[in-house]
């Protein structure tokens, strides 16, 4: 997903000055920068394109199943609301789901590997509880990588590793949010 999910969906508003649009649209490589925070940017264009998409019923977005552990879909249901309440803006799991994928899901079986071993490094490696699945609403970019995802692992001889891939990549993303301090928009 990497590049191409960024590039699709980390085009902004349109309102944000031109050092916040040149902000990179992945993580930068180290410390913050004076520039927007990349995470909560890319919240913002998830929360927005989403709203368009459903306020002019284009339906480019498409539901798709992702499995999560049990204690990362709680902490995503409690910053949802935390920042529902903060900002006025009606977020929804899918908002952070869909963001996290369009900036932290790689393209390739090799890199998603690598996540799904850093994931259970830090789980301990010891029994992942059965995650928790739902269906979330993703931008047609996600979409694209996320729907073949689970059938690519299975051909690579990597089945039912999905679940590792998406949970480090959630994970990642709200220790972002987290690190990057309240939402800057919406106020």
């Amino acid at each position: 997903m990497g590049s191409q999910a960024t590039t699709a969906t980390a085009g902004g508003t349109g309102s944000e000055s031109t050092a916040e649009a040149e902000a990179p649209a992945s993580p930068p490589a180290a410390g913050r920068s004076r520039r927007r925070v990349w995470a909560q940017q890319a919240l913002e264009t998830s929360w927005t394109e989403s709203t368009i998409d459903l306020r002019l019923r284009k339906k480019d977005w498409k539901t798709h199943a992702f499995r999560f552990t049990p204690d990362l879909v709680e902490a995503l249901g409690v910053r949802v609301a935390e920042d529902s309440a903060a900002t006025g803006l009606n977020f929804t799991a899918a908002h952070y789901v869909d963001a996290a994928m369009a900036t932290l899901l790689p393209a390739t079986i090799d890199e998603q590997m690598k996540l799904a071993e850093e994931f259970l490094r830090l789980m301990g490696a010891r029994k992942i509880p059965e995650g928790k699945q739902s269906s979330y609403r993703v931008s047609p970019a996600v979409h694209d990588v996320a729907a073949p995802l689970s059938n690519h692992l299975k051909a690579a001889g990597r089945a039912r590793t999905a679940y590792h891939i998406y949970s480090a990549v959630l994970t990642k993303y709200l220790d972002q949010l987290r690190s990057e301090g309240p939402i800057k928009f919406g106020q």
